[in-house]
């Protein structure tokens, strides 16, 4: 009995039992993919939106002013184009639709980085995450559900903005308004690594 005693104090004066390196760190991350983010019969919505969309615009170029401009655009004279004009403007189309599942999920996605400002040192706090080079900015944004708002706890230095990198964080089904795309999804940035296949 008094071995037995002994041995609880013993254990009691001693605090908690350590972890091993494997139990202390934090679980490993869900790699997932851009089409990880739609849910179950996205990708025809949007297909049916695209389609929509350049039904209208085309009952639009029926007009002789809209169908001159549209032949200066084939013909490569795109400074005849009115800037703001429809034919000068691609709006983002999609939706807001999202995979519930996925809210609150420590996730790995890979992504180009399109940065709202730079701080002084080059850093940024806030980017959206798109899934091809030149998103948002040479081309109409993706739908909302392709597109990731980024928010950091502090600047960080995110390297080279022409390469792809993962970010890592937790996923949130919140979304986010903005001038360069509006987005379904927010991730709250751990860290990030140079993207490799």
């Amino acid at each position: 009995m008094l071995l037995l005693f002994i041995a609880l104090f013993a254990a009691a004066c001693s605090g908690p039992a350590e972890t091993t390196t494997a139990e202390a760190s934090v679980e490993k991350p869900r790699t997932i993919n851009w089409e990880t983010l739609l849910p179950e019969g996205e990708i025809e919505e949007i297909d049916r939106l695209y389609n929509e969309y350049f039904a209208q615009l085309d009952d639009k170029l029926q007009s002789q002013q809209a169908q001159s401009l549209f032949d200066a655009a084939k013909e490569g004279d795109y400074a005849s184009i009115p800037e703001g004009s429809e034919l000068d403007f691609m709006p983002q189309i999609g939706t807001f639709n999202v995979v519930e599942d996925l809210d609150g999920e420590r996730v790995r996605i890979p992504g180009y980085v399109v940065p709202f400002e730079y701080t002084e040192s080059g850093k940024v706090k806030e980017f959206l995450l798109v899934p091809y080079f030149g998103a948002c900015i040479h081309t109409p944004p993706p739908p909302p559900n392709q597109l990731v708002y980024v928010t950091a706890d502090a600047p960080m230095d995110l390297g080279n903005q022409w390469d792809a990198i993962w970010a890592v964080g937790v996923l949130r089904t919140k979304s986010n308004m903005n001038d360069l795309g509006d987005a379904a999804y927010t991730l709250e940035i751990e860290s990030w690594e140079t993207y490799d296949a």
